[in-house]
Order: structure tokens, then sequence, then C-alpha cells
């Protein structure tokens, strides 16, 4: 359990401890090869044992990380241009990122018991909610945070994060968690607090995270008395957030050829029909590679000559997750991420089956918004995704808790079971 919570406390704020110590900024990498190892060893350790190592989930897993790699590495193999294939490696590697946290976690630290710190949580989650008020009432009279831009008219804050969407996402993931207990304890959801996370949110700027998480705030208002969930209610959500996020969407994506972010992922598509039914090959569109080692692909259909994605100045070239995948992996390479997207989600479900859905809703909120946001964000491309599937993990653990043992911090189960809610 403690090596788990400090894992997670270390991973959580690697955004802010980076400012203190420089190498805190790649622990979020490193975590992925970790739990690769953590987990060759638990099956070693298993196989020996003659215990069952793989579930029928793992081995579609497995499968379709497969052939997901051959449909990456065709294209290197096949087209004259290709990048290093230490970078062809790295690329692949953070594009499967997500399962490998998440999948080799929940195997190695399965049947972990975090219930003790249930109380902890609760309370580095209020400090961390406290300090940062403090932090920008006292900014207000003797400034010293560093503003990161202006929008809706205030200076916007990321409070030490390295940008205000990271700071904005951890602030998301502790009012689910905050959230959840408050459901599986089958006490009031903490209103005051969520609704003073949303005005920090707000201090972020970012416009996904504020949409994101006013339907947040709409479900902690409304689940708690729900005993059904109208598949209407998604749509509503999903309204609001397509409303408040409208602009962004439009103009980055469906908005002026000049904006980056709209023309990377136009461009993917063209990449993708041209070299039907792959792409481009790994590192070569879209990625952190194809910016360190400057791709051909950007002048071939003309944009080295679009400011932020220029040879000089590249730092628009990896702005949109759906463009890597699609330019890179083509739309075969597309449609297994969504394959992989959709095993993750269910091996929640089934894993929670016991649960009501709205307690599963909230498991898989941090994963959900990573998802949703990716057209016009970049959480699934960037070390925030390790942080992620590190908070997914551990509601999925402390919602195992509550299934095996009945009862979480002392409190019985009641009606947090049966799963007839839809």
């Amino acid at each position: 359990m403690l090596f788990f919570m400090i894992l997670f406390i270390l991973v959580l704020f690697s955004g802010l401890l980076q400012n203190i110590i420089p190498v805190m900024g790649t622990i979020n990498n490193l975590i992925g090869f970790l739990f690769m190892g953590l987990a060759l060893y638990k099956v070693f350790y298993q196989n020996a044992r003659g215990r069952k190592t793989i579930t029928r989930t793992g081995i579609w897993v497995i499968l379709t990380v497969i052939v997901l790699f051959m449909i990456a590495l065709i294209p290197n193999l096949a087209l004259h241009e290709h990048n290093l294939l230490k970078e062809q490696v790295i690329t692949f590697y953070g594009d499967i990122k997500f399962l490998i946290i998440f999948f080799c976690g929940k195997y190695f630290f399965g049947g972990i018991d975090l219930r003790g710190t249930v109380l902890w949580m609760k309370r580095i989650s209020l400090l961390f909610t406290i300090s940062c008020f403090l932090a920008y009432g006292l900014n207000l009279v003797v400034p010293f945070l560093d503003s990161f831009d202006t929008r809706f008219g205030i200076h916007t804050y990321s409070f030490g994060f390295g940008h205000p969407a990271q700071f904005a996402l951890v602030v998301i993931i502790f009012s689910a968690i905050r959230f959840l207990f408050a459901l599986l304890e089958k006490t009031t959801p903490p209103y005051v607090y969520l609704i003073s996370n949303f005005v920090l949110i707000f201090i972020a700027g970012r416009s996904t995270s504020i949409g994101f998480y006013i339907c947040f705030l709409i479900l902690a208002f409304v689940l708690p008395y729900l005993k059904r969930i109208p598949f209407s209610f998604a749509g509503i959500l999903g309204a609001v957030f397509i409303w408040f996020a409208w602009d962004r969407i439009m103009n980055q994506i469906f908005g002026s050829t000049g904006e980056a972010r709209g023309l990377l992922l136009r461009t993917s598509i063209q990449i993708a029909k041209e070299h039907f039914p792959f792409g481009a090959g790994l590192g070569m569109f879209g990625s952190h590679a194809a910016r360190v080692h400057y791709s051909p692909i950007f002048a071939r259909y003309n944009l080295d000559s679009v400011w932020g994605l220029s040879p000089n100045n590249p730092q628009f070239a990896t702005d949109s997750y759906w463009a890597m995948i699609i330019g890179e992996l083509g739309f075969l390479g597309a449609i297994c991420m969504l394959i992989l997207f959709g095993l993750t989600i269910g091996v929640i479900w089934v894993g929670l089956k016991n649960l009501k859905s709205k307690i599963k809703m909230i498991v898989v909120l941090p994963f959900f918004y990573a998802i949703i946001t990716s057209p016009i964000d970049t959480i699934m491309a960037s070390k925030s995704i390790v942080i992620v599937m590190f908070a997914v993990l551990y509601m999925f653990f402390i919602c195992k808790n509550l299934l095996e043992n009945t009862s979480l911090c002392g409190d019985e189960g009641g009606d947090v079971y049966d799963d007839r809610d839809f």
C-alpha cells in the first residue's frame, strides 16, 4: 500500500516537484517501465507456482497491441523515409502508455487494500485546495506567481505546474476522488469543496477543463439522488460540454487555415487516405519524435511554413493527439486504439460489476476526460496520461476493497451495490 501511494503522490505532483527537483520531470515516463518490470516479475513468480497469470481480456489486449505494432511498423519498413529506430520505439511506447500503466498496475497491485488511505487522501486534497487559494490571495497582494496568459478577462495561473491544463487535471482528479468517497460512504458530497475547485479550474483558464468540470458538477448534484441514470442525461451533459467548448472546437479544428492544431488534424486524414490503410509510420507526424527529428512530412504537406510547425519553431507539432494517431498509424491504427480504449473501460466496468453504474462512471471519469478532450487537447499524448491512469487505478482498487470487504472506513456498502440502474 505504501509503495503504491508514494508513487501516486509523486506522479500527481510531478509537475510541481519538477521545479524543485528537475529529475522529477522524467518520473511519469519511467513509471511505465517500472510497471512493466513489476508485472513481468509477478508473471514469472506466478508461473513458477503453476498459477494462472493472464485473463481472456488480457489476451485480447495483447493481441490488439501486437496488431497495432505491426500496423505501425509496416510503413517504417516499406517507406524510404522513416525516423530513428529508438524514436519509433519511444513513440509506440507513448501510444500505449495508458495501457501499460493500467493493466500492469492492476495486475501487479491486484489485491492491495487502500481503505487506510481514504482519510489521508481527504486531507491531502483539502490541503491542496486551501494552499492554492492562499497562494492566489497572496499573489494579489505580492505578485509572485507567473501568469500563463489572459483569458475571460483575468490572468491565468498554473500554480507551479508546467501548464495550467496539468494543474486543472490534478484538481479534477481530486474532485472525482472526493466525490467517489462520498458515494461509497453514502454521505453528502463535499459541495463546498467541489465548488471551490471549480474556482481553481476557472483560474487555470482552460475552456475544455471548465466545460468538463461544469458537467461534473451537474453530475455531483444529480447522481446521489438518482436510482436510475437515463441515457438522455448523458446527451444533456454532452451538449453542455460541446456548447462551452464550441469556440475552441471550431477555431482549432475547423477554423482558419493558419491554425496549427486544425491543420495537423486535417493533414493527418489526408496522409491516412494516401497511405491507406496505414499511416506515415512511427515518429513521422504529430509525435515528439517528428518534432525533435523534424519530419520531412511537414514540408511535403506545406506545413513547414506555418508558425508553430516550422523547423525552427515546431512547438505546436505535437498539439493534436488524433493527428498523431491517424497520421502515423492510419485508419487501421486509429481503430485499434479505439478498441484498446473500449477494452480498458470494459475491464473497469466488469471488474466492478456488482457496484452501481454511477460509481463506475466516476472511476472512469479521468480517463473519459482524457479521451473526449483528445481532439483539442494533448493529455493522451503527454506525461499527464500517467496521472490519469494512476487515479483510475486508485479509485478502482478502492471500489474493489469495498466489494471484497463490504465496508469502507467502517461504513456498510448498502445501496452502492446492485447494477440495475440503467
